[in-house]
């Protein structure tokens, strides 16, 4: 059976432990010969990513915190780590599964200034971690109609996104970040995101919480479907869409006072209490039935979406 997650507690008593010389350890056969060849230093030689991790650094990281063997639980081991960037501070780390010749984790970086990401004043000029895309994916499984495909999706997800999330979260304290951020590119990627990040705008993060209420009975997917095919109305009966806007998170007490500033609480309230409705026929007319599993959909959700097993998707 998969392990459980580890808690959070016991990832920080990780990243206690850790020592700089495992995060940028050379890979073997190059440690035990730079003297012998007589190369110059491997700190002269090839930059570390974020000026910290090396190729084999992540990998003792990712095989401290357990993050290898629990994918590899998850069936898509063995795994090849590769780490690329286009300088030292824009690393890519890719976890390329090797039985299904596909990426299973791909994850790009930046560190970036507070004001990249729309951070007001006084704390615009601290630096963050930014996400600029992450995908975490089983390459091997297919969409069912017990979890259907999100907007975006390509493969099932791993259930791993919290712990993958509080592991960068990490990485940035430990290149001098002060927190984390990103751009959900959908309305469904801001809800996995929620659990651990909220929007730098008041108003965005009010309209998420809007966008939320206006499916609450409905399933997680079914709404996140709506949202994207804008059959979401506000109370003129205009399309209410989902635009991306920057998320934040961070274990800076200056960052945190952004979410309590007056201003920012005002916003988000004014937002979230805008009533919203899902415009069910719109819905129907609209559903992408081209990208759902094959076969009937159980019969609340038929039922629901007015689905004819006589028409062809």
């Amino acid at each position: 059976m998969p392990r459980t997650q580890p808690s959070l507690s016991r990832l920080r008593r990780i990243y206690q432990r850790l020592s700089q010389a495992e995060l940028s350890a050379a890979e073997q056969d190059e440690a035990l010969s730079l003297d012998d060849l007589g190369l110059e230093t491997r700190g002269e030689r090839e930059a570390l990513a974020l000026g910290v991790y090396s190729r084999r650094g992540l990998e003792n990281v990712m095989r401290e915190y357990g993050l290898l063997q629990r994918l590899e639980e998850r069936g898509v081991g063995p795994l090849e780590i590769q780490l690329t960037f286009e300088d030292t501070f824009r690393p890519r780390i890719v976890l390329w599964s090797q039985r299904y010749q596909a990426a299973v984790v791909d994850i790009a970086l930046r560190k970036v200034s507070g004001a990249d990401v729309g951070v007001p004043p006084p704390q615009e000029a601290r630096a963050l971690l930014f996400v600029e895309s992450l995908v975490l994916q089983h390459p091997g499984r297919s969409f069912d109609w017990k979890r259907p495909p999100m907007p975006g999706q390509v493969h099932p997800g791993l259930a791993l996104s919290a712990e993958v999330l509080e592991l960068m979260l990490l990485m940035a304290r430990r290149v001098g970040a002060e927190g984390l951020a990103l751009t959900p590119s959908t309305f469904a990627a801001a809800w996995v995101y929620a659990s651990s990040l909220r929007f730098i705008d008041g108003a965005a993060q009010g309209r998420f919480v809007a966008l939320r209420r206006a499916g609450r009975e409905w399933p997680r997917w079914l709404l996140a479907w709506a949202v994207e095919l804008d059959c979401i109305r506000g109370p003129a009966g205009a399309p209410v869409r989902f635009s991306p806007s920057p998320m934040l998170t961070s274990f800076s007490r200056r960052f945190e006072r952004l979410f309590e500033d007056k201003g920012w609480r005002s916003a988000a309230k004014a937002q979230a209490e805008v009533p919203l409705t899902l415009d069910l026929q719109a819905l129907q007319d609209r559903f992408p039935w081209e990208r759902m599993p094959r076969g009937s959909p159980p019969e609340p959700i038929a039922e629901v979406l007015a689905y004819d097993p006589l028409v062809p998707a």
